[in-house]
């Protein structure tokens, strides 16, 4: 395998694991949820993106990205050892947030061209947001106890303002694939936040949101690679 391959295998299973992790984090709240099958899944996807991880790093261990993408998956790999199943609200942030960042470096390491960038600064601005989003957005899932607050307030503001970036990001992306993925996520991230909020966080809008916000994250990376 081609370290594009490996790239995308890798950020395929690491949106695995953030998707199973959100339901894990969800269902334990809930009574008859299937958090046996979910863990599996979890610790699963989890062993396969380390050894995608290391043949990537045999492959391109020189780029910086590769080296970004295995300094989290070592950190990664030693906070669930030491948090265990049920891991403290800081090892819960931490696994959340840098999954996320693993996963935009892994769409990163897949979208950056041979040739050079096109320098767009907005991409920088839009990548900055996206960042101070993903901190909120955990932030409301770990520790907020009410829903209804200001920080939930930011959230929605800051990610109105991050879909029209990645929906003007997407419009100038060269392919095809990307530009209507950026265009898509833009419209479904917002929407299903908005539906997990006014419906009370059901489980269904909420694993959406997380599941949409995740690729978000990956599309984002894959068109900074291109753009920035």
């Amino acid at each position: 395998m081609n370290v594009r391959n490996l790239a995308a295998a890798a950020l395929a299973l690491v949106l695995a694991v953030l998707l199973a992790s959100a339901a894990i984090r969800l269902g334990q709240a809930m009574e008859g949820f299937p958090l046996r099958p979910v863990r599996i899944v979890q610790r699963v996807t989890a062993s396969l993106e380390v050894l995608a991880m290391l043949g990537l790093a045999w492959l391109a261990w020189r780029r910086h990205a590769v080296v970004v993408a295995a300094a989290l998956t070592v950190f990664l790999s030693i906070l669930g050892i030491l948090a265990g199943q049920n891991p403290p609200a800081a090892a819960a942030l931490g696994n959340l947030l840098a999954g996320l960042a693993l996963a935009a470096t892994f769409a990163w390491i897949l979208g950056r061209p041979r040739r050079g960038p096109i320098r767009r600064p907005l991409a920088h601005l839009v990548a900055i947001l996206l960042a101070v989003q993903c901190l909120l957005g955990a932030w409301i899932s770990i520790f907020a106890v009410e829903l209804w607050t200001l920080p939930l307030f930011l959230h929605g503001i800051v990610g109105s303002a991050i879909a029209c970036g990645a929906a003007w990001i997407g419009l100038r992306c060269e392919q095809a694939l990307p530009r209507f993925a950026l265009l898509g996520l833009a419209l479904a991230v917002p929407a299903a936040g908005f539906a997990s909020a006014l419906f009370g966080q059901p489980l269904g809008a909420t694993l959406a949101h997380a599941a949409v916000a995740a690729l978000l994250v990956a599309a984002a990376g894959f068109a900074h690679a291109r753009l920035a």
